[in-house]
């Protein structure tokens, strides 16, 4: 779940949003109440974790005052708020977040994403969802707008189903008396996190009840499974299962499969299939045992339908071997699941 948090100033503001799993970390670099310098961007991003990306915001800035910001900042994207047309975007250096409230100009854009936004961004006014055609939306985006703690839930899952839905973004959400607010940033995190893990397992549940119905019996692993097993918020991308070489090996059978229940294949290499937000993966549960010293005929059957998960220890084996595995992508986030997982040991 992509999760962006705006407007930041402060270190302590910084720290507590990648801590808690923020992907994205916003920058005002335009004449605001929340304007920061460039200078400042990289300060308070020095050491950031390379899977949480830098967005710088401007409104109507020359060219070279962006790019200038872009190199100083070392921002990874920018989210532009003013006038900027597609002329304009195409001569940016990085990739680009354009804001819109005015939807029915959305089609002028190409090869960019998107923030769909009330008027005013920033000022905690809401716009009307279902105003919004997941038909009109080819590009992905960012849904923001009077974005707070209490309505993020219903704000994931009701564009969950929409194809190109990204992630979230809130700046005043988070805020007392116009500063970020620590607490307000970690329940707005939890929150969405918790809303689209919900999505995750429901969907997870339906594939189960598929796998088994062709004889197949899954295995959970990755962040989903550490949630239903340790209980705390893992902010989880997608659904990691893995099979018995038996099952895994007759993949083009599997494929068929995932198609009749709407998803698609997006990596064949990955074994990875996609249906809106919803993004699964495919391994061999018999490698386990070589990748992190876990026996796979000693995973724990789930209450909750005919699937196995490995149990606190288990998952600590796992999430250790995926701190010292040199393909992992987030690694930050496998050290942040782990030292929690470890806690959460040394208390029983």
């Amino acid at each position: 779940m992509n999760i962006k948090i705006c407007g930041l100033r402060t270190k302590s503001a910084v720290d507590e949003a990648v801590k808690n799993g923020a992907t994205h970390l916003g920058f005002i670099l335009s004449k605001s109440h929340r304007q920061v310098t460039p200078e400042a961007v990289s300060t308070l991003t020095e050491n950031l974790p390379k899977s949480v990306k830098k967005v710088g915001v401007f409104v109507n800035e020359s060219i070279e005052f962006v790019k200038n910001a872009v190199a100083i900042a070392g921002l990874d994207l920018v989210q532009l708020h003013g006038d900027e047309d597609m002329d304009y975007i195409r001569q940016m250096s990085v990739p680009v977040i354009k804001a819109v409230s005015d939807f029915a100009k959305i089609a002028q854009y190409e090869n960019i994403m998107l923030l769909l936004d009330s008027p005013k961004g920033g000022s905690g006014q809401t716009f009307d969802w279902t105003s919004v055609r997941a038909d009109s939306l080819s590009l992905p985006f960012f849904v923001a707008g009077g974005l707070t703690p209490d309505n993020v839930a219903a704000a994931v899952q009701h564009f969950q189903d929409f194809p190109h839905f990204y992630g979230v973004d809130v700046s005043s959400g988070v805020e007392t008396d116009g500063v970020k607010d620590l607490t307000k940033i970690c329940t707005f995190i939890q929150n969405a996190s918790l809303a689209h893990y919900d999505d995750l397992l429901t969907a997870f549940l339906t594939l189960t009840q598929r796998l088994n119905a062709h004889g197949i019996i899954p295995y959970l692993m990755g962040s989903v499974a550490v949630q239903l097993v340790a209980g705390f918020s893992t902010n989880p991308d997608d659904i990691d299962i893995q099979l018995r070489q038996s099952d895994f090996a007759q993949f083009d059978r599997l494929s068929v499969l995932m198609e009749d229940l709407g998803y698609h294949l997006i990596d064949w290499h990955e074994h990875k299939f996609e249906k809106g937000n919803i993004h699964v993966g495919f391994a061999n549960v018999e490698t386990l045992k070589n990748y992190a010293n876990v026996d796979f005929t000693a995973l724990s059957k789930s209450e909750l339908g005919e699937f196995y998960l490995p149990n606190l220890q288990q998952n600590i084996k796992i999430y250790e071997a995926a701190t010292r595995d040199n393909w992992r992508n987030d690694k930050y986030k496998d050290k942040v699941i782990l030292e929690k997982l470890k806690e959460l040991e040394n208390d029983r």
